[in-house]
């Protein structure tokens, strides 16, 4: 890059003031001279050079984590649910007016495209998947797993003519990936143009990636493990191929890291902390009691014994007199309970240690809260510790979290979605299912044919009766769209208003009416047999007789 202005002259460690005293910065962040910060001296990095030797060793660690932490596992199935949850629904919404056609032309089109998509990713035959284990929304989910956890998620979209041959519909498959695969063929060192397993061009976008044929871990199957091949990013038409859904969090970073990296330790140590605690717990309830004695062991134990049958020839009678043989075999006992008897100088101690468990759900609480406030979720979502909650916390925890969803359903849709309907919809046109256009129109103006709208799962309710009336205000006062209030729960417009349609004409038809929300919520307003209820009775029956007499 070229140089336009002057290099400053380096800075001394300690630069003299006017007084000569040593300068103050003007950032206590940048300070060297504090007890705190006079050793602290981090790394200056750049994205990948802080990003690619940590992500192996910081991602098994996660992995670990999840597979065993309660905590780390929670955290991830909160997000999937909240991310994926049972599917995504598309909403085709053709460009109109860059396409130059009419709105209700591009409205059918729209409904054509989504009545496909509907076909191909509800195949109960599960063609869609490469392997054939999932429907679309199971490879979303697993996609949706990697993607919270190691903040990237990979596929290969694929087409295979041989489907159609079996009865798929379309020749389009997707493949998922495991983000280990991708990385430089024999573990290469970083260099401009391949980094993190990527292929870059002049201009620094990604033309290529390189993927193991087979985990490295797949002991079983080594020589794939140590093959790898070049997928390119698209066509020369610009059809997806490979799929890196990845956002990067700094400028010039290839791969990402996982979003567990600042929490590792700390859950860690925390799961250490509850095995210890638990531990303690244990062994504290199996060590009853303790004989103060200067008895033998083996002694001791006879005197603790259950009574013997025996006669007295199998008792230890060298060292026990005549009066402990005796008790010893004639035991004394209170209500059923054993009384042994000791010599003088002994005794039995009861252990009463207290079991110190109370302050541990307080500690707990505290880190819990630290860790979902970096997940982005709440900690009653994280602990499932709904205890403490009202309805205006719960509600306002519910639109921090929601805001982080959105923003991650954003993500995941633009890098990975997206690519899949666009590579798909191209073989839509090219099969002729949207009737009146064809491939050429499609690949003339792509970006405008594959405008559309992903609904992901429902917010969900805290109280449905006020989230329902505030929902009607919005829609009244024009704030709000039925279709955008109906994303929210995860609903459709289309398939909501035409199943409404469909109930209406078969009440209708059975002679039924649907009683209106208003008139239900001033129904069940007072409860029968109440107070106010009997009053409200018995004073529409006087107003009734008084009518009936005037």
């Amino acid at each position: 890059m070229a140089q336009f202005w002057a290099p400053e002259p380096k800075a001394n460690v300690i630069n003299p003031g006017p007084t000569g005293s040593p300068r103050s910065p003007a950032y206590r962040a940048a300070g060297h001279m504090s007890q705190e910060l006079a050793g602290y001296w981090p790394r200056n990095t750049s994205a990948d050079s802080g990003v690619l030797p940590e992500q192996r060793l910081s991602l098994d660690r996660a992995r670990d984590l999840v597979r065993n932490d309660p905590h780390a596992s929670a955290a991830i199935s909160r997000l999937l649910d909240m991310l994926v949850g049972a599917g995504w629904q598309l909403v085709a919404t053709p460009d109109a007016r860059a396409l130059g056609i009419t709105a209700d032309a591009a409205r059918e089109a729209g409904r054509a495209i989504r009545s496909e998509w509907r076909l191909y990713t509800r195949d109960p035959r599960k063609f869609c998947d490469r392997r054939r284990q999932s429907a679309f929304s199971g490879l979303a989910r697993t996609a949706g797993r990697t993607f919270v956890n190691a903040q990237e998620a990979c596929a290969v979209i694929g087409y295979d003519r041989a489907r159609r041959a079996r009865g798929a519909r379309y020749a389009t498959c997707i493949e998922l990936v495991d983000p280990d695969r991708l990385c430089n063929p024999y573990n290469a060192p970083p260099t401009p143009r391949q980094r993190g397993g990527i292929d870059f061009d002049a201009d620094g976008a990604a033309v290529a990636y390189n993927i193991r044929k087979a985990h490295l871990a797949d002991w079983w199957n080594s020589p794939e493990a140590m093959t790898w091949v070049k997928i390119p990013r698209e066509t020369a038409w610009g059809r997806p191929i490979f799929v890196h859904a990845f956002e990067p969090e700094r400028e010039g970073q290839s791969r990402a890291i996982t979003v567990f990296a600042p929490l590792i330790g700390l859950l860690r140590m925390l799961g250490k902390h509850g095995d210890t605690e638990l531990a303690n717990a244990v062994a504290n309830s199996l060590f009853t009691a303790s004989v103060v004695t200067d008895l033998p062991t083996d002694e001791v134990a006879d005197r603790l014994a259950a009574p013997r049958t025996a006669g007295m020839g199998e008792l230890r009678a060298s060292y026990i007199d005549h009066l402990a043989n005796y008790f010893a075999e004639n035991p004394m006992s209170l209500g059923g309970v054993r009384i042994p008897v000791l010599p003088p100088g002994s005794e039995i101690r009861m252990n009463n240690a207290p079991r110190q468990t109370a302050n541990f759900a307080t500690f707990q609480t505290a880190f819990l809260r630290s860790i979902a406030a970096h997940l982005g979720i709440s900690y009653e979502q994280l602990a499932q510790d709904w205890s403490q909650t009202n309805y205006s916390s719960a509600r306002a925890a519910l639109n921090e979290v929601w805001r982080m969803i959105k923003r991650m359903q954003a993500v995941f849709a633009e890098q990975f979605m997206q690519p899949v309907y666009v590579a798909w919809l191209e073989e839509c046109f090219d099969r002729g299912f949207v009737p009146g256009f064809t491939r050429e129109d499609f690949l003339r103006f792509p970006e405008a044919w594959a405008a559309c709208r992903w609904i992901g799962p429902g917010r969900g309710y805290i109280d449905p009766t006020k989230e329902a009336q505030a929902s009607a205000l919005r829609m009244e006062s024009l704030t709000s769209t039925l279709e955008n209030e109906l994303a929210d729960q995860g609903l459709e417009l289309d398939e909501t208003l035409d199943q409404i349609a469909l109930e209406n004409e078969e009440l209708e038809r059975r002679g039924l009416s649907r009683m209106s929300i208003a008139e239900a919520a001033a129904t069940s307003k007072l409860a029968p047999d109440t107070p106010e209820v009997e009053e409200a009775s018995g004073k529409s029956q006087n107003d009734s007789r008084k009518a009936a007499a005037a």
